[in-house]
């Protein structure tokens, strides 16, 4: 029993890696727009994820979000 659910992960696991999920994704930017993101939430920041994401992207602000917390995220984008 415990063999065949080990063999059925493995199968898993190669069918997985055959999509690219992991190759498609930029860790790098995910982890910058996370940490900035929360690290300008401490401040008082309301911009979510997705908000710097096109912020940072596009050039997009967030509609109904203050200016100051774009701000606080691109100056922490800089520094």
């Amino acid at each position: 029993m415990e063999q065949g659910v080990w063999q059925e992960i493995e199968l898993l696991y190669q069918k997985f890696q055959k999509l690219g999920i992991s190759e498609a994704v930029d860790y790098d930017k995910y982890y910058l727009y996370s940490l900035i993101t929360h690290s300008t939430a401490i401040e008082g920041s309301t911009l979510t994820e997705l908000d710097t994401q096109l912020l940072f992207d596009e050039g997009v602000t967030a509609k109904g979000k203050p200016l100051v917390h774009h701000l606080m995220n691109e100056d922490l984008k800089q520094a």
